[in-house]
């Protein structure tokens, strides 16, 4: 007899899965840097340039090469980001499903890393909790739920049957347990998206902030699963001995949730994939 019941299970994953919409978009176009609206800018530069364009002149004077020499490693600077994997560029818009799968395990993990180095992010109860358990969970979950959209699985209990194979070994029947759009599912959805996306929210550190913020709730609601936790994916065996060794203990910490996150993303991209 598993020590969660089907209901239960459910009953944590159909909000978790209803709030990945509005934290995986944040995540896909979060752009602290804007490099992807630069990038963008110089793809369409590329494509409306003349092919025949006249060469420019050679500058005759000292200050004209220094400056020649400035603009040409900027062009070569945002010609490699305009054929970089970047969401809205041409690149990005050729990749396959499975070259997404493997953008979606970086753009997570790094994400989810950044978060565990932000000082009082969980607040008072971060302290009583296992932080990078926590942030380890979100990001396994958000990658089931990433890989299975980039599949065209996007029925909210599809992933919720998928989120229960790849990372519990169960093999859940949402469908028999009422709607997965009710009031309940939509109200908890909410309360784990917090600010995200609020109008009036400013456009980067602000959105960051939010997005950090429900990233952490998504993981302590999947932590309520108690000992159904230890059959999510996980690391390789020497990270996690690592782990619990004083001074290396933080880098093998993170070594471990990187490794159990590319293989619950690998038994995802196995399962949708049939």
């Amino acid at each position: 007899m598993p020590a969660v019941s089907d209901r239960h299970m459910i009953s944590v994953l159909r909000p978790f899965v209803a709030a990945t919409g509005p934290v995986l978009t944040g995540l896909r176009d979060a752009d602290p840097f804007r490099l992807g609206r630069l990038a963008r800018r110089r793809a369409l530069e590329l494509e409306a340039a003349p092919a025949d364009a006249p060469p420019e002149p050679a500058p005759t004077t000292r200050l004209g090469r220094a400056r020649r020499a400035v603009r040409s490693v900027r062009t070569r600077f945002l010609d490699r980001l305009a054929t970089s994997r970047l969401p809205g560029t041409p690149r990005w818009s050729v990749m396959t499903p499975e070259e997404r799968d493997h953008w979606w395990v970086g753009r997570v993990g790094r994400f989810t890393s950044a978060i565990a180095s932000i000082p009082g992010i969980g607040g008072a109860l971060a302290r009583r909790l296992p932080v990078s358990d926590i942030l380890g969970l979100a990001a396994q979950g958000l990658v089931v739920c990433a890989i299975a959209g980039e599949h065209g699985v996007t029925g909210r209990d599809d992933q919720v049957r998928l989120l229960g194979t790849v990372l519990f070994d169960r093999d859940l029947r949402p469908g028999e347990y009422g709607d997965p759009h009710d009031d309940r599912v939509e109200r908890d959805a909410r309360d784990l998206t917090g600010d995200l996306g609020t109008a009036g929210e400013p456009a980067h550190d602000g959105r960051l902030k939010a997005l950090a913020r429900a990233v952490w709730r998504m993981g302590r609601s999947l932590f309520a699963l108690g000992e159904e936790l230890e059959r999510r994916p996980q690391g390789r065996w020497w990270w996690r001995t690592i782990a619990n060794l004083p001074v290396v203990g933080a880098l093998g910490a993170y070594k471990s949730e990187r490794s159990g996150l590319k293989r619950a993303a690998r038994r995802a991209a196995r399962a949708v994939r049939g």
